[in-house]
């Protein structure tokens, strides 16, 4: 009703200032502040031009993880030279959407090699280079996904991580029987996801360049690989069991394992966690290793491990606490009964930028 009344109003204002001048100069200028504010009362065209389209889709999500290790030795004799403290890992991850059928992945690591605990050397410089960088290819006919690049491979359980993701201050013995830091090489895979019952089969199957496990090795040559996991969902509980091989038709070695996993959580605030992993390495060496880890409460996780390998029993125990999704902090340690020596680790990780995936492990 007012906007009516207000027209009506400069309109005769209007009319009247057609036939007569105002006296007043403060009359000219109230009719032009009815004026405009009666122009601004009118609806806006539904035709009004969109909004410029964002330039984020363009760019690729940044992520950025700091390490930060600090490790302490002990033996019959004290406290051992190598305890000190280094920066494990800056990594820097890549990922943004191709086109609708493909995502792109780059992991830029920067690493610096951890000082023997004996002291023979200092801690060493860092390396810079592409840990990971990959295409997935998410829409193949027959259900099929693909994965094609440089990336860690589907070879057990834990593999798949970046050791700033394990449950762990450390990375398992049993991985580091396939390699340094687990299993990374170039190749190709395709999975396929297929419901069977009241389970999920997922079977991946591809080729690697070979040369994985030593680096620049004379004898490198293709590899194929193949896993096998049965998996499911029952309210609460997520169980998982399966199988991993790869054979270096160059060297006519392979390597195989096996892993189970089980994940309990009743709510938000716990959660209970146990893993199992055997491998057998292309030396034949074999190494496996079993962990619990319980969540006492929504920012504290509690885990032990005990890790079973050539050269014998490691026990391990580790205390996590997260102030947020972005920072946490990590106690752990382990005793190597045999050898008689014991050691103690912590560990700051810092992240900042997209916000990243969570841990499979994480209770969230």
């Amino acid at each position: 009703m007012f906007l009516p009344v207000l027209c009506w109003l400069v309109g005769s204002t209007a009319r009247a200032a057609s036939e007569e001048p105002p006296a007043d100069p403060a009359a000219a200028d109230l009719i032009k502040e009815a004026e405009a504010l009666a122009a601004a009362s009118e609806p806006v065209s539904p035709a009004a031009p969109a909004a410029a389209p964002s330039l984020f889709p363009l760019n690729p999500g940044l992520t950025a993880f700091g390490d930060l290790v600090g490790q302490l030795g002990v033996d019959g004799e004290g406290v051992r030279p190598g305890s000190t403290l280094y920066l494990r890992s800056f990594e820097l991850d890549l990922s943004a959407a191709v086109d609708p059928f493909a995502k792109a992945t780059a992991v830029l690591a920067f690493e610096q090699e951890p000082p023997p605990l004996d002291g023979s050397e200092p801690a060493g410089n860092f390396g810079a280079g592409p840990e990971e960088a990959y295409v997935d290819l998410v829409a193949l006919p027959w259900r099929l996904s693909a994965r094609v690049g440089q990336f860690k491979q589907p070879f057990g359980l834990v593999n798949r991580s970046h050791p700033h993701d394990l449950p762990w201050t450390d990375v398992p013995g049993a991985v580091e029987l396939i390699g340094e830091e687990g299993y990374t090489d170039t190749g190709l895979i395709l999975s396929r996801v297929m419901p069977i019952g009241p389970v999920g089969v997922t079977v991946t199957a591809g080729t690697t360049a070979g040369d994985p496990f030593e680096g620049g090795v004379p004898d490198a040559a293709l590899a194929a690989l193949g896993r096998v996991e049965v998996f499911g969902g029952f309210g609460a509980v997520d169980v998982a069991l399966g199988g991993s091989a790869v054979r270096h038709f160059g060297r006519g070695e392979q390597a195989v394992g096996g892993d189970f996993s089980f994940r309990y959580r009743p709510s938000s605030r716990g959660s209970v966690v146990v893993l199992a992993e055997v491998v057998r390495s292309m030396e034949g060496e074999l190494g496996g290793y079993g962990a619990l880890q319980v969540q006492p409460s929504r920012s504290v996780y509690l885990g032990f491990r005990e890790d079973v390998l050539p050269e014998g029993l490691r026990h391990n125990a580790f205390l996590s606490y997260y102030t947020s999704e972005f920072l946490r902090l990590r106690m752990g340690g382990g005793y190597t009964p045999e050898a008689g020596t014991g050691e103690a680790l912590a560990q700051l990780t810092f992240v900042w930028g997209s916000h990243p995936v969570e841990p499979w492990w994480v209770n969230k």
